[in-house]
């Protein structure tokens, strides 16, 4: 969040918090929504906005979603392998 709060305006940050909320709230309803990220086993990307994405992983067996990272789209994609790889 510091790192939102110098670089993004108030504005940009609610959007960016209700973005968020709203992708949350349809992962669970729907945890397959994101695309398959690489080799990982049941690793999915998500598209919060144009600039940001979600990598998470789905726990079939304990019925958890975690959050692994949040990612700038803008970024040079190698760098997100370590999470999809």
């Amino acid at each position: 969040m510091d790192y939102l709060k110098i670089h993004w305006t108030e504005k940009e940050i609610a959007n960016f918090h209700e973005r968020v909320k709203e992708y949350l709230e349809t992962l669970i309803e729907k945890p397959y929504i994101g695309k398959k990220a690489g080799r990982v086993k049941n690793v999915h990307i998500g598209l919060i906005m144009k600039q940001v994405s979600l990598i998470y992983r789905i726990k079939v067996l304990k019925k958890e979603i975690e959050l692994l990272v949040f990612v700038d789209n803008r970024q040079d994609p190698r760098k997100i392998r370590k999470y999809t790889a």
